[in-house]
């Protein structure tokens, strides 16, 4: 199994400033991974950029939101939607709809240069 850290998500009211309404909702973000579910490509630690403006393609990364978690998956446009991941220990999600990806990944760094990496 894989060592996960659960990280608590609060639920965004009608009366905080981020609740989609504004600009700052498509503005790129930063997050830290903090599992090894796409590991090689994202390790424990890496920090990726996350773009919400962009439409996700087949082999992009995106952030997808489930109903207790924020997860990072490849995803691919077959004859359905599949988020998947490059371990095995954990399990590709079938969707019906983009509505719940929250951007597309576009940079990674690591703790060095070499780890560096842009993508789309």
């Amino acid at each position: 199994m894989s060592d996960i850290k659960e990280i608590p998500i609060n639920a965004i009211d009608a009366n905080n400033e981020n609740t989609g309404e504004n600009c700052s909702a498509s503005e790129p973000f930063a997050l830290r991974i903090l599992d090894s579910s796409m590991s090689p490509e994202f390790e424990i630690d890496h920090i990726i950029i996350v773009d919400p403006s962009i439409t996700p393609k087949t082999g992009d990364f995106v952030l997808y939101e489930t109903s207790n978690s924020i997860i990072l998956r490849e995803i691919d446009y077959t004859d359905k939607i599949l988020l998947k991941a490059f371990d095995p220990n954990f399990t590709d999600i079938s969707i019906d709809n983009t509505d719940s990806i929250l951007g597309v990944v576009t940079q990674r760094s690591g703790k060095r240069r070499k780890f560096h990496k842009k993508y789309t």
